[in-house]
């Protein structure tokens, strides 16, 4: 009877440790999952704000696209809105005047 009640321990035991290995397992991707996504969404930002730093130095410039560090911009003007346009074709701002009417 006693080597029964130390296999049925030992096998607590290990049902435990399997329990809380795989918990722990699924806790260290749900985080590394999170973090990843946190850098995918922070590199897409920065390359938003490196296209409008961009578009602005174009603007400041009066030229009508610039090219700087493997990022480029275009800017479509005209008297009623500005529309800067980043490397890939892709509408980054459109700014319009509207009339104010009285």
């Amino acid at each position: 009877m006693a080597s029964i009640k130390r296999r049925f321990n030992k096998g607590y035991i290990l049902l435990e440790s399997l329990l809380a290995l795989s918990l722990l397992t699924a806790i260290s991707t749900f985080i590394l999952s999170g973090i990843k996504d946190a850098q995918k969404h922070k590199q897409i930002m920065n390359q938003q704000i490196e296209s409008l730093n961009l578009s602005k130095m174009a603007l400041d410039a009066n030229l009508g696209s610039l090219t700087a560090n493997g990022a480029s911009v275009k800017l479509a003007q005209n008297e009623q809105q500005l529309v800067i346009l980043n490397d890939k074709g892709k509408e980054e701002l459109r700014l319009e005047i509207l009339e104010i009417q009285k």
